[in-house]
């Protein structure tokens, strides 16, 4: 993070030392993505949905916990009485039951599990959405750049080239 803020430090620099002086003045904003995020209602809403389905997939996850744990319990409590076979066979359904619990997690919360991918199926019209409104204020108001408060690249500004809220009204706008 330090190595982008230095970066983008000495590319500005670059740019305006190479401007000669009577060069027309850089027009410079900034927003806070979080703020957008956390205000507009359509990313509040995919993020309660998400959240929804999150909660269906953890009570599953919950049940297989549980019917796992029973079956250790009766395995403990009932494999002196067992024949070997019926040992060996309540084992492996224990094993099973496991296996299949873990691949449920991996599927679900995984790096490419549903829930990730439910994410971003939900998020990416949003976050399309709220870059063509920058992008749309960035060329009419003309410019030069906007720079994102919410990722933390943004030291120092002065809250009269924050255009956070000027986002927002253009994302209300239906």
């Amino acid at each position: 993070m330090k190595l982008r803020t230095l970066t983008l430090l000495s590319t500005l620099l670059l740019i305006l030392s190479i401007l000669p002086a009577q060069a027309k003045e850089i027009k410079i904003g900034y927003i806070n993505s979080e703020k957008i995020l956390n205000d507009f209602q359509d990313y509040k809403d995919a993020k309660q949905l998400l959240g929804e389905e999150e909660d269906k997939y953890e009570r599953q996850a919950l049940q297989m916990e549980l019917d796992i744990k029973n079956l250790e319990d009766e395995i403990e409590a009932q494999s002196l009485m067992w024949s070997e076979e019926k040992r060996l066979e309540k084992q492996q359904e224990y094993q099973n039951s496991y296996l299949r619990y873990q691949q449920f997690l991996q599927e679900i919360w995984g790096p490419t599990g549903k829930l990730y991918q439910r994410n971003m199926e939900l998020s990416k019209p949003i976050i399309d959405r709220v870059q063509d409104v920058i992008t749309r204020i960035g060329d009419e108001d003309e410019y030069d750049f906007i720079f994102d408060a919410g990722v933390g690249n943004l030291v120092f500004a002065k809250p009269e080239y924050d255009i956070t809220e000027r986002v927002l009204e253009e994302l209300s706008k239906k």
